[in-house]
C-alpha cells in the first residue's frame, strides 16, 4: 500500500504555483572591480527532490548518485545489498529450523525474530537513504571549506558562501 502512494506521489504532475522561480542573477562587486564576468546565476538542482526521495526509496543510492553525491550512494548501495543478503540468508536459516525434527518452537522463534529484525533494517535504510537524498538535493550547491584561519591563527576554521536576494 505505501508503495502504491509513493509511486501515485511520484507520478503525479507538480502544480503551477510548485513550478521554480526564474534563476536570478546578482552581479559580483569584486568580479566587477576586477574587470571578470562571474557566473553567479542561481543553480537548479538536476533532479527535484522528491524525485531524489523516490529513487533512493525504490534502489538505495540511486538520488545520491543523481544529485552529484555518488560515494554515499555508494554506501547505501552496499548497506542495502548486506541486509537484504542477511533476510535471504536468515529466512533459510528459519526453513531450516521448520524442517528439524523434532520441531524446536524455541529456536524457530528465534530464527523469526532474527529474520524480521533484518527485514526491518533493511527497510529503514532504504528509507533512510531517501531522507538522504532529499537533503543532499536541498544543499546539492552548499560547498563548504575547511582550512587555515585566514588571520594566521591556530586552528580550523568553516567558511561558506550565502547568497542574498
Amino acid at each position: 500500500m505505501g508503495a502504491l502512494l509513493c509511486g501515485a506521489a511520484l507520478a503525479a504532475s507538480p502544480l503551477r504555483a510548485q513550478d521554480p522561480p526564474p534563476p536570478v542573477v546578482v552581479p559580483d562587486s569584486t568580479a566587477a572591480e576586477e574587470g571578470v564576468v562571474a557566473d553567479t546565476t542561481v543553480r537548479e538542482p538536476p533532479i527535484s527532490p522528491l524525485g531524489a526521495f523516490g529513487r533512493s526509496l525504490i534502489l538505495p543510492g540511486w538520488g545520491q548518485v543523481e544529485v552529484g553525491r555518488p560515494a554515499r550512494g555508494a554506501f547505501y548501495f552496499a548497506a542495502e545489498s548486506v541486509f537484504l543478503f542477511m533476510v535471504f540468508k536468515s529466512d533459510a536459516r528459519l526453513s531450516a529450523a521448520k524442517e528439524e525434527m523434532p520441531p524446536n518452537e524455541e529456536r524457530i522463534s528465534n530464527r523469526t525474530g532474527q529474520r524480521e529484525n533484518w527485514i526491518v533494517l533493511a527497510g529503514f535504510i532504504a528509507f533512510l537513504s531517501g531522507l538522504d537524498a532529499w537533503v543532499s538535493t536541498q544543499f546539492w550547491d552548499f560547498e563548504p571549506s575547511i582550512g587555515p584561519p585566514t588571520d594566521g591563527s591556530v586552528g580550523v576554521a568553516l567558511g561558506f558562501k550565502v547568497n542574498f536576494p
